[in-house]
């Protein structure tokens, strides 16, 4: 069986350091949002975390022809298809019945396990309905990591100017206001937790601001839930991990960090989200912020900023 661990939640919670830090250790592949290697990959020509194009890379060029051999799945197709499985009210329906879709990514999955050798692969796509595949995905063991973090912290992520660095030509990531961010961090959090009852003992709620404080802790936590432990630790002081080369297909641009990476929190939001915004995120984020241990009111004081969110 081919284990995967799949990190489910809303954009900019931390997840791009998470899946880069699991993959840093032995016997675990980093494959970054696996969701996003169709279109974004194989369409639209980004970058592999290694800096070649998706579909000029080696690897993923070797994954695919082990996938699907002569007959590789239509890339367009295969967005018509997640993009009927995204849609909130197919969840639980992945849940009960299968969708073509969850067969192919098996198919992706075990070849990458097997141009790999990797035990565990890291699938960091976030999207709800790509964690209700996994729950019953032929020939798969799946796990689910369900990552949060404040969400006044993610509306500020989500607010700043961010350069895409895997497309072509130099962009700005798309941006979310306040209530849109917020929305979705509700809806999205939720949908995971729906989906997380189909992996009873396979599924870990991690807040980011935890991971921040003791990383090596944390991400500990994470491996012993696979049952995996490495005999190679990128650790090399408590908050300060060596990364290496990856060929994450996509994620936020600190994907590309390598070298001795330094992990602390991201807390300028608490110095920098604005007051009416600050506010507008905990009323409609309120009925989560206990659930996961957030205060309504937050010191508000002024914080470097450290590990992009």
């Amino acid at each position: 069986m081919t284990s995967v661990m799949y990190i489910g939640g809303w954009g900019r919670s931390g997840t791009t350091i998470i899946d880069n830090v699991l993959g840093a250790h032995d016997g675990v592949f980093s494959a970054g949002e696996l969701f996003h290697l169709w279109q974004r990959g194989l369409i639209n020509g980004r970058r592999c975390g290694c800096g070649e194009p998706v579909r000029a890379c080696a690897l993923w060029r070797e994954v695919l022809r082990v996938a699907y051999g002569d007959n590789p799945p239509d890339p367009r197709q295969m967005v018509v298809w997640q993009r009927e499985v995204a849609r909130a009210r197919h969840t639980s329906r992945l849940l009960q019945r299968p969708h073509p879709l969850s067969d192919v990514t098996a198919r992706l999955y075990r070849a990458i396990a097997e141009v790999t050798g990797a035990r565990l692969i890291i699938d960091s796509s976030k999207v709800p309905s790509g964690a209700a595949l996994l729950a019953s995905m032929p020939g798969v063991t799946g796990y689910l990591l369900h990552v949060v973090r404040d969400p006044r912290a993610v509306a500020y992520s989500w607010q700043r100017p961010t350069r895409q660095l895997d497309l072509p030509r130099p962009a700005l990531m798309r941006t979310h206001g306040p209530v849109d961010s917020t929305s979705h961090w509700v809806f999205w959090n939720l949908l995971v937790e729906r989906a997380a009852r189909a992996f009873e003992a396979r599924y870990l709620r991690v807040r980011y601001e935890d991971f921040a404080a003791a990383p090596a802790d944390v991400i500990g936590l994470m491996l012993a839930l696979a049952g995996m432990s490495p005999a190679s630790d990128p650790f090399e002081e408590p908050h300060r991990v060596r990364l290496g080369g990856n060929h994450t297909v996509s994620g936020n641009p600190s994907r590309f960090r390598a070298g001795l990476v330094e992990l602390r929190a991201d807390e300028a939001w608490r110095g920098e989200l604005p007051g009416p915004s600050a506010r507008a995120v905990t009323a409609l984020a309120m009925p989560l912020l206990h659930r996961y241990g957030y205060p309504v009111r937050v010191d508000r004081a002024g914080a470097p900023a450290g590990v992009p969110g």
